[in-house]
């Protein structure tokens, strides 16, 4: 009889006997499985089974079964890893010991942490798995998991992997592929980035490259932001779309200045007063609406619904507990979420970053930076021109 539990300190060694048995790339050690039974952004559960019903060896050479804690033979394991200020969860690795396989071992540790990610308010679960492994494949499918996309060059053996996701609860499909995903080339040009992405989005024949990507910066800059290189304003954003060739709509709920309140030097704070004066001057000559009004998500479905994309500054705070102002692409929504593309990977997996759900309950919290609660959107579609 197979049964699950979290695993402890005490399964490290079956743990790493189960890595060494079905891997022979990308393992685990013993001192990542250890960070992840006491990490607070993840689920470790392991399945077992009394030693009474472990097969005979046929080989004497063969080393003996490991024990669990509790005296069982610990014969496959399961870790999902919870993404802070989302709805995403990460199947990160499963494995089953081969004597252990054909007993539903697998489909147990992913329904249990299926189970477990709703009890934390997770909503979705993702996963990677190699192109060649047909039999995981088959079983995902059958678990109700749907292919979104493929990572090229994705193991250390440079084997493609699936991306699949699986929503843990009703949610509308999302069609993760048809919209694009850029990295950022540096520390502060989230803003174009972001840009680029809903630019190519709206017209496949956009080119997102890093020459594009300073140069967008150069537009939207501050110039100054806290101690930093400038952050992007809403308008220089806009200002950035109408220059190549698109129409844009900034709504703030707020006046400008928006950004003075981190430069603590006064020049510097003078100089970032004067660019966004330049910017609402700039977008009134190009007639680029300014709406300073406290707008609602219903205006991000409006946009979205007739086809066009959206720019949203948010508040990392959420993810990493830092509090700083970063520009997302808003990819689609649904009933239960909005779903964003981060351009900022420096910290994990690209796939990571890509499509991100965050629930609609949720949002207008993320969607909110600073002191003074700045809100802003950049709404974008085709030019009619």
């Amino acid at each position: 009889m197979i049964t699950l539990r979290v695993a402890t300190k005490h399964d490290l060694d079956a743990l790493q006997h189960i890595e060494k048995t079905c891997f022979t790339t990308d393992r685990l050690s013993k001192s990542r499985f250890k960070f992840y039974s006491e990490a607070q952004h993840a689920e470790l559960i392991v399945a077992e089974r009394a030693l009474n019903t472990v097969p005979v060896e046929l080989n004497a050479t063969q080393p003996a079964p490991l024990q669990g804690e509790t005296g069982m033979q610990v014969v496959g394991y399961g870790l999902l890893l919870l993404r802070r200020g989302t709805q995403l969860t990460r199947l990160y690795s499963i494995a089953v010991l081969p004597d252990a396989r054909g007993l539903g071992v697998a489909e147990k540790l992913i329904n249990s942490l299926g189970e477990r990610a709703l009890l934390r308010g997770k909503r979705f679960m993702r996963l990677e798995v190699a192109v060649s492994n047909i039999g995981a494949i088959a079983l995902y499918n059958k678990l109700g998991f749907s292919q979104f996309g493929m990572y090229s060059d994705y193991y250390d053996d440079h084997t493609d992997a699936l991306r699949m996701q699986k929503v843990l609860v009703p949610s509308k499909s999302l069609n993760a592929e048809a919209y694009p995903w850029y990295q950022q080339t540096t520390d502060f040009t989230c803003g174009p980035s972001a840009l680029m992405m809903a630019m190519r989005a709206l017209d496949s024949r956009y080119e997102m490259s890093q020459e594009k990507e300073l140069s967008l910066w150069r537009t939207a800059t501050t110039i100054f932001m806290m101690s930093g290189h400038g952050g992007c304003h809403p308008v220089g954003l806009a200002l950035a779309a109408v220059n190549e060739g698109y129409s844009a709509k900034v709504i703030i709920n707020q006046d400008v200045p928006l950004f003075v309140d981190g430069v603590r030097d006064p020049e510097k704070k003078a100089i970032v007063e004067s660019v966004e004066s330049q910017f609402i001057l700039e977008a009134r000559r190009k007639g680029i609406s300014v709406d300073i009004t406290d707008w609602h998500i219903e205006v991000i479905d409006q946009t979205l619904k007739a086809g066009g994309a959206v720019l949203c500054l948010i508040s990392t705070y959420a993810f990493d507990k830092k509090k700083v102002p970063h520009w997302v692409a808003i990819t689609g929504c649904d009933p239960h979420c909005y779903y964003l593309h981060d351009p900022d990977a420096s910290d994990g997996q690209p796939v990571e970053y890509q499509h991100i759900p965050v629930a609609r309950e949720d949002f207008m919290r993320l969607a909110s930076y600073g002191t003074r609660k700045v809100r802003t959107l950049v709404l974008l579609k085709k030019s009619r021109g």
